[in-house]
């Protein structure tokens, strides 16, 4: 594996540190951060602006990449593409670009499996290590890098045009969701500076309320991450019933952190910030879908002003739940509805590549 030190990853402060070691001007700084996360350059050739001696120091202490793209593979109906990537230290990683709305949405991994352990979550059957800050944006970086390479003709040829103006870092993805492999606040230190990078002038340039972090409740962590991103990225929390001993055997976790304690949690932060919480509810025949689960559900909801994200169950080869009836999940939300708590059915999109909520795995090649 190569030693050098990524790129992808470095905050502003950092760039500035690592340019004047090199006795360039600050400026460079900020120019290095443009080619990647502006422009997204996938090889060294395409950096244009910096002096010859300047890019040999660069090639030569660092790498440019770090994840290597392995395959993407389209959904049936063209809403979802799974991203396929190796590590350096040899393990495949996936994202999903989701379609829809008029959105452009990258959902990213944070972590190569996940410790959570959620029963009905293909991603929580393994887990090898947490990511990097920049493995997370170098994920975006490559999805919007292939994005660009996919417009049309037209376009190519006006940004390669002398006389038009350039629009190298023209923006194609419209959000991005931290829902992939893995659970964010597990890995906080280094979900919080991606966060960082993705929001930044000198970063991706992205707004905050176009990010969204989703954890099952690791309630330590979370009025940490409200705090420190002021209550401006969205947050999500997997919620999946509204039983608390049921809820010790779907999501393990509420074992050391309870349901109770998480309603509690959250009350402070929507009181302290009037800001929206989403709760995200997997649907499991016969387990978590009757009336009772969703009149739990409203006592839950309703009071925090939270809107709820029905997912009906995407099955895993590990795992023996069953997707409940058109009938059972419109029952369900119909009882949301009718007690005023905002809800939606999510489509699924990615179900036939493995690519929907649920279905991301760490090694593909151990099933």
């Amino acid at each position: 594996m190569d030693l050098k030190k990524a790129l992808y990853g470095l905050d502003l402060e950092e760039a500035g540190e690592i340019v004047k070691e090199m006795g360039e001007p600050a400026y460079r700084a900020r120019q290095i951060l443009g080619w990647l996360y502006r422009k997204h350059a996938g090889a060294w050739q395409e950096i244009k602006n910096l002096p010859k001696a300047l890019l040999g120091k660069l090639q030569a202490g660092f790498l440019l990449k770090t994840l290597t793209f392995k395959e993407s593979v389209p959904s049936s109906h063209g809403q979802s593409v799974k991203f396929l990537f190796e590590t350096p230290d040899g393990h495949l990683l996936e994202s999903v670009l989701i379609r829809q709305g008029g959105r452009e949405t990258v959902c990213v991994s944070t972590q190569l499996g996940c410790k959570m352990k959620c029963t009905f979550c293909a991603s929580g059957k393994s887990f090898a290590r947490n990511l990097t800050a920049g493995e997370v944006v170098e994920q975006v970086a490559w999805i919007e890098r292939s994005l660009r390479a996919k417009r049309s003709n037209l376009e190519a040829s006006r940004l390669l045009c002398r006389s038009a103006p350039r629009n190298d870092a023209k923006r194609l993805i419209s959000n991005i969701v931290f829902m992939g492999m893995g659970e964010p606040l597990d890995n906080f230190e280094a979900v919080m500076k991606a966060l960082r990078i993705l929001q930044a002038e000198w970063g991706f340039g992205l707004g905050p309320r176009r990010i969204t972090l989703s954890t099952v409740g690791v309630i330590p962590k979370i009025e940490e991450f409200v705090e420190r991103m002021e209550g401006r990225v969205r947050l999500s929390v997997s919620l999946h019933t509204s039983d608390g001993a049921k809820r010790n055997e779907l999501v393990p976790v509420n074992r050391r952190h309870s349901l109770k304690e998480l309603v509690k949690t959250l009350q402070k932060i929507h009181t302290r910030l009037k800001r929206e919480i989403t709760f995200e509810y997997t649907l499991l025949q016969g387990v978590n879908d009757s009336l009772e689960e969703a009149k739990g559900v409203v006592k839950i909801a309703k009071p925090l002003g939270a809107k709820v994200n029905l997912i009906p169950y995407n099955p895993i080869r590990e795992a023996e739940f069953k997707r409940p009836s058109k009938e059972r999940i419109e029952a369900f939300r119909n009882y949301l509805h009718k007690a005023g708590v905002r809800v939606t059915v999510r489509q699924t999109a990615g179900r036939d590549i493995d690519a929907a909520c649920g279905q991301l795995q760490l090694d593909r090649s151990q099933n």
